[in-house]
């Protein structure tokens, strides 16, 4: 409702969930806004949520602060992984994508406290991903200051990963958040259990640069853990480095993950430095692959049989054309 100087909201339902009330005044532009809700239910494409909603909002003049709790009830996340965008390194600046910030007298005087918590776990079943997990953030900004993010997402035991026809256990791990939302620090702890061993894999440090560290139970050597993870054999670490088996398990999970997107690629190898070959089939036998090295080319690759396969290799300084066989020894 409105009159000469105020407008009032008493109440104003969405969705017979999540009631608004307030007032503002039109002379001063001084209010405040009240929204509850027991529980409100959100149904989208990335999400099926209940939510316990209690925030406050103060408005005065181009200042606008906002405070309270959103508690979640529980629910399933959708979010599709092929939505999923990656920070680029903070290093490299793209000419193209720069862009004169505008001035956003709104964002520039919001201020910000809202806290997010779970009572029951988030249910995040997608492809090779099955985990739920529990959610305690807060959301925070000051005036004239970016947006942060602080708290943790923990991932509960029991959930997994299935790679390569490999299942990888989880044990309870968490993503913290510690201001920047691009930039979360990891720490989880994954299982596999092979024929003879029980492998553990740990990761720690930023989602960009993590530190990988392997064991397992009888001991074994990194090299002899990647290969059972590969070839299903520890016999692999004698003839494949260390280095070498990282990339082929880098390759691998690379080309799982680009399965998961709805890739489809038959061919992924990480070579040395940022070397990589990236292929698909046209035919049963040919082969197309992209090279992208410090000088890009193409390759074509026939297989004449099981063992001999011809390769034609095109770039801007060279041209090739090699017979491969292969044995078994």
């Amino acid at each position: 409702s409105f009159d000469e100087n105020n407008v009032t909201i008493s109440p104003l339902w969405i969705n017979d969930q999540l009631k608004v009330e307030g007032t503002y005044d039109l002379k001063t532009r001084k209010g405040r806004i009240n929204a509850d809700a027991e529980k409100l239910h959100i149904e989208h494409e990335i999400v099926d949520l209940d939510s316990n909603i209690d925030i406050k909002t103060v408005l005065d003049g181009n200042k606008t602060s906002v405070n309270g709790v959103i508690i979640l009830l529980g629910g399933h996340i959708h979010y599709d992984l092929g939505q999923k965008t990656y920070a680029s390194d903070s290093d490299i600046i793209i000419v193209q994508d720069i862009k004169e910030k505008e001035a956003s007298p709104f964002m520039d005087g919001l201020s910000a406290s809202v806290q997010i918590k779970t009572i029951k776990p988030l249910i995040y079943k997608q492809g090779n991903v099955d985990i739920e997990a529990a959610v305690d953030l807060s959301v925070y900004k000051a005036e004239e200051s970016e947006l942060m993010v602080l708290g943790s997402v923990e991932i509960l035991k029991g959930g997994s990963y299935t790679f390569e026809g490999k299942k990888f256990i989880l044990d309870k791990s968490y993503i913290y958040f510690t201001g920047n939302p691009n930039k979360p620090l990891l720490e989880a702890s994954v299982h596999y259990k092979s024929l003879n061993h029980l492998i553990t894999i740990m990761i720690t440090g930023s989602a960009d640069a993590p530190n990988i560290n392997f064991a397992s139970k009888p001991s074994l050597t990194r090299e002899q853990i990647l290969s059972i993870i590969l070839f299903d054999s520890e016999a692999g670490a004698g003839t494949n480095s260390g280095e070498d088996m990282m990339k082929m398990m880098g390759g691998a999970m690379a080309k799982s993950a680009l399965a998961d997107l709805g890739v489809q690629l038959d061919y992924l190898v990480l070579g040395e430095g940022k070397s990589v070959e990236v292929g698909k089939k046209l035919t049963d036998k040919i082969t197309i692959i992209y090279v992208n090295d410090e000088v890009s080319s193409v390759k074509l690759k026939y297989e004449h049989g099981k063992r001999t396969q011809s390769v034609i290799g095109v770039s801007e300084v060279s041209q090739s054309y090699d017979i491969l066989y292969k044995k078994d020894f």
